[in-house]
């Protein structure tokens, strides 16, 4: 009697596992870290202003490396609003460090400041891969070159 009970347990205990689904949880973002290199928001006329950010990136995983990946930037003006959204069209190789450059244009030209994001991504755009990395940026005007010093600088 006490055998039959025990199978009776053991079997109810499998039948119980097999109906309670088995979660595999995997944590991304972190294969990659990418920090802040330097960034710009410049005027570029009657298009609008350039938002340009140079994160440096360093793989975490092995498993990355000489890979294809991509990474999507997103402007915000500062009060939360999504401004544009960006990625590079065929996503760029990963050594095991680097600089990537991340680009875009504004054509609201009335805009002084905005908050670009900006985190590497799998090629399909789909999981993160790493920190996203937050810049606050200031419309900033580039100073004027004269033609004698444009000259002078392209010969140094």
């Amino acid at each position: 009697m006490i055998l039959f009970v025990n199978l009776l347990i053991t079997m109810s205990l499998s039948v119980l596992f097999l109906l309670v689904p088995t979660v595999v949880v995997a944590y991304h973002g972190q294969e990659i870290s990418i920090s802040l290199d330097h960034a710009e928001f410049i005027p570029l006329g009657e298009e609008g202003n350039q938002v340009n950010v140079f994160a440096n990136y360093t793989v975490n995983d092995p498993s990355l490396l000489n890979q294809k990946i991509n990474s999507v930037m997103k402007v915000y003006a500062t009060n939360g609003t999504l401004i544009k959204t960006s990625s590079s069209a065929e996503g760029f190789i990963v050594n095991q460090t680097g600089s990537q450059r991340h680009v875009t244009t504004i054509t609201n030209s009335a805009l002084q400041n905005v908050i670009a994001v900006v985190q590497y991504t799998d090629l399909a755009k789909t999981l993160p891969l790493s920190n996203p990395l937050k810049v606050n940026l200031n419309l900033t005007q580039v100073p004027a070159i004269s033609e004698t010093e444009s000259e002078i600088a392209a010969l140094t």
